[in-house]
């Protein structure tokens, strides 16, 4: 029996794919309209680009003459040497009031270099020998004029868009000279409104001209979501003609036209660019006069320049042909390779999907028969290989949940530990002591990122006061706990020895009494221990408070006011020692505060922004007014909507705390 193996069949194949090449003749007729297509709009675009050049041109080029000739009128010139003389005045309102007719929007401007004085005339302001205003360098409104001055180009163009007129304005300055000495400055103004509009009422299909600046952002543009309005020289690719285009190619080569356009001057310069997901061409002529590039856009797939109609009857011949060819084509593939292929899949997906009682019927005796064959003896393999690593996950299944139990008891271990800190930790509070001291008038919100924190506050009292205050020790968790024990026997042993009654010194005593307690070279290098303190002493007379901190802020409001009482910028046991100042405040029955920075720095909101500063400060404005308690659960109500889903990031300390005069 012959083998009538893979090869023979793609040769059948092979074979049958000759009658393609009558599609050969479809090829070379479509090329033979693409290349017509791209010549007939190529040729289209020189010269289409080029009336739009002229279109410009003759304009601006009459102005620019008018402008020259107006610049070296002899009249003006005397009468600018001369401007209190009524004879040169009357002079040159007559000799001006011919330009102004002349100018294509009757509008003008002059300025006297030696009195700075600024004339303008239009269709709205008739022209006198009295001036507008006079100029001033100190006048950023006037900088266009004396960086004009400064020039020395026999003139110069200024194009900007006016945002009220919503029109684009050019303005030729030409610099007045009498025997070669500047003397003032003379020119017009006038709209690019009728040309814009003559410009962009082409209605072909496929083209679009428009105009870029010298930076490639768009001036002139019908879709006017396209035109950078005061962008101009921006260099960005936003609203610029590198905005339309697909690739880096396309951009470099729309660059290097630009750049040979501009040597070129007058002569259209044309590339093909990718735009849309397909082919389009672009043709460039450069405008001196105002920087700009006059450009031609023709989409080639929808330009209608080249008539294809006697090509297209054969096209559609041959392209029948295709496709009876192909519907030929597939039906042998399909029987002879694709259809055993397709089981041959099947089978593999069965496999990969955990199925492994897979058997295929090797029914040819060819390549794929074969491959049939050994694909039954793989399923085999595949089906013992499966089951001895089943029994090999089940045995490792038990041994990690053996594992797994014991890690569990030792995580209930750790978890019990933390908690029995936790109480150790809260036991060192002195809320009972502010209770039976303060009544209701403070407020505390304590609230550990973790089980255990960083954050305490402490309350002393003597016979002479009692001192209030808050600590942020460095990091949290675990960490921050075990600094807090450090840090409330630096503060009780400092306590010990000078009292209550000096703040700021009592900070300094416990910044050397912490660097004490550490080795500092080790702790400088590998373990964070500063702290933050605020601290407020309240003597019993009532005459005063003072308050002293370490990067913790005292804040007080009476609910229209607020006043922050700024701390020292360095903590406790930073590298470098910090120099703390007392801050003595009139005894009031405003409300204060002190916070550690984890509300400051707490993430939230739309932006997931840091609460803030002034967030918080406009909070206590709205609650300064209200009992301590009701303050407490807004201030944990508006911070709890500000975090909204994000976890927080800090320990959290608030204390709030008012006094009433009168009962003190």
């Amino acid at each position: 029996m012959a083998r009538w193996g893979l090869r023979g069949k793609s040769l059948f194949a092979l074979a049958s794919t000759c009658l393609f090449a009558l599609l050969i003749i479809a090829v070379i007729g479509w090329s033979f309209v693409q290349k017509g297509q791209e010549y007939s709009a190529e040729n289209y675009a020189d010269s289409f680009t080029q009336l739009n050049y002229q279109r410009i041109l003759t304009p601006v080029s009459r102005e620019v003459a008018l402008a020259e000739r107006f610049a070296s009128s002899t009249v003006i010139k005397a009468w600018l040497n001369n401007p209190e003389d009524p004879e040169l005045g009357s002079g040159w309102l007559e000799e001006t009031q011919g330009y102004l007719d002349a100018f294509q929007n009757h509008a003008m401007f002059i300025v006297n270099d030696s009195t700075r004085h600024y004339y303008f005339a239009d269709q709205d302001n008739a022209l006198t020998t009295t001036p507008k205003y006079a100029l001033s360098e100190t006048n950023n409104t006037d900088s266009w004029y004396f960086s004009t001055r400064a020039k020395t180009e026999p003139f110069s163009i200024n194009v900007n868009y006016d945002e009220v007129l919503k029109a684009m304005k050019v303005w030729i300055n030409f610099p007045v000279r009498d025997q070669g000495q500047f003397i003032g400055l003379a020119g017009t103004g006038f709209s690019l409104d009728r040309f814009t509009a003559q410009f962009l009422e082409n209605q072909v299909q496929g083209v679009t001209p428009f105009i870029i600046n010298a930076d490639g952002a768009i001036e002139i543009h019908r879709n006017k979501a396209l035109i950078a309005y005061n962008a101009k020289n921006s260099g960005s690719d936003v609203q610029s003609i590198y905005s339309m285009l697909d690739d880096s190619k396309s951009k470099k080569r729309v660059k290097e036209a630009l750049a040979q356009a501009q040597s070129e001057e007058g002569k259209v310069t044309t590339v093909s660019v990718q735009q849309d997901g397909h082919k389009q061409l672009m043709s460039f002529v450069y405008f001196p006069l105002l920087d700009w590039f006059v450009v031609t856009n023709i989409d080639l797939a929808n330009v209608s320049i080249f008539d294809a109609s006697l090509v297209l009857p054969a096209v559609s011949v041959f392209v029948l042909l295709l496709v009876l060819l192909l519907v030929v084509f597939g039906f042998v593939v399909e029987r002879l390779l694709i259809a055993p292929i397709r089981q041959l899949q099947q089978s593999a997906k069965n496999i990969a999907s955990g199925s492994y009682d897979v058997s295929l019927t090797a029914g040819g005796n060819d390549e794929i028969g074969d491959l049939s064959k050994t694909f039954n003896k793989m399923a085999q393999q595949v089906r013992s290989h499966t089951q001895e690593l089943e029994e090999k996950v089940q045995a490792r299944t038990a041994e990690l949940e053996k594992v797994h139990e014991k890690v569990l008891e030792a995580h209930g271990k750790i978890g019990a530990s933390i908690d029995y800190a936790s109480l150790i930790q809260r036991s060192i509070l002195p809320d009972r002591q502010m209770r039976q001291l303060l009544g209701e008038e403070y407020s505390v919100i304590w609230r550990p990122r973790d089980v255990v924190g960083g954050d305490f506050y402490v309350f002393h009292t003597t016979d002479e006061g009692c001192l209030l205050g808050i600590v942020d020790c460095a990091g949290h968790g675990v960490p921050g706990a075990l600094m807090t024990m450090l840090m409330r026997a630096a503060i009780d042993y400092s306590i010990a020895r000078i009292g209550i009654e000096d703040p700021a010194a009592l900070l300094s005593l416990i910044d050397g009494t912490l660097r004490s307690m550490l080795n500092e070279e080790v702790s400088a290098k590998k373990v964070a221990t500063n702290a933050d303190v605020g601290l407020v002493y309240i003597p019993k007379d009532g005459s005063i408070m003072r308050f002293s901190g370490a990067k913790i802020a005292l804040y007080a409001s009476n609910g229209e006011e607020f006043i922050k009482y700024d701390s020292g910028r360095r903590a406790l046991g930073d590298r470098r020692r910090g120099d703390y100042e007392n801050t003595d405040l009139p005894m009031t029955e405003w409300t204060y505060y002190m916070t550690t920075d984890g509300f400051l720095d707490q993430s939230g909101g739309d932006k997931n922004f840091g609460f803030g500063n002034q967030r918080f400060e406009a909070l206590i404005k709205e609650n300064a007014a209200l009992p301590l308690k009701e303050q407490s659960e807004s201030f944990e109500s508006a911070l709890d909507q500000y975090m909204g889903d994000q976890p927080q990031r800090d320990d959290i300390t608030l204390l709030s705390f008012r006094f009433d005069i009168n009962n003190h």
